[in-house]
């Protein structure tokens, strides 16, 4: 298993599912996880347009974290990245991309949020010259701090008055 992954799901409780059994996914989560990806990918596209190299990347880490936690809670593993690597950095090219694949993971498909969670991490690492993996885990850390305040169900809390970590060390001179 991913370690991103493994990390998420250790804050949720395995789910039994036997052998050859699928867990289903109801409209409903489908619809949530929907409306989380584009909380993230609009608190990305802010960062984007306000020019803050670590709010974008605090950006695309909560973009993939909302990716991954969809996985942990359908139970399935990442797609791995079919070589499909990202060089072109516009910023507004990288805005109708992320906007595509956040809009691919409405039909609930295990690829698309691994597609999502690979594009961030591309661009974090390629794009913004980021340690993905640290930032990553300073993120998870955050979550977890802020597991009873209602961020992650979006129960309780607008997603958008809550900041999300600092993440200035992660970024590379």
């Amino acid at each position: 298993m991913h370690n991103h992954l493994a990390l998420i799901k250790t804050m949720r409780p395995n789910q039994k599912v036997s052998e050859g059994e699928t867990l289903h996914v109801s409209d409903m989560d489908i619809i949530l996880s929907q409306a989380l990806l584009m909380d993230a990918g609009s608190l990305t596209f802010k960062a984007i347009k306000s020019g803050g190299i670590a709010d974008i990347l605090a950006g695309l880490v909560s973009l993939a974290y909302t990716a991954l936690q969809t996985l942990a809670i359908q139970d399935k593993d990442i797609v791995e990245n079919q070589g499909e690597g990202y060089q072109q950095y516009q910023m507004l090219a990288i805005m109708r991309l992320l906007s595509d694949k956040i809009h691919l993971c409405s039909s609930g498909q295990v690829g698309h949020y691994s597609d999502v969670y690979h594009l961030c991490a591309n661009l974090a690492t390629g794009f913004l010259n980021a340690d993905f993996n640290k930032a990553f885990q300073i993120y998870h850390e955050w979550s977890e701090a802020c597991q009873g305040c209602g961020i992650e169900t979006n129960k309780s809390h607008d997603p958008h008055q809550i900041k999300p970590p600092d993440l200035t060390d992660c970024l590379f001179e």
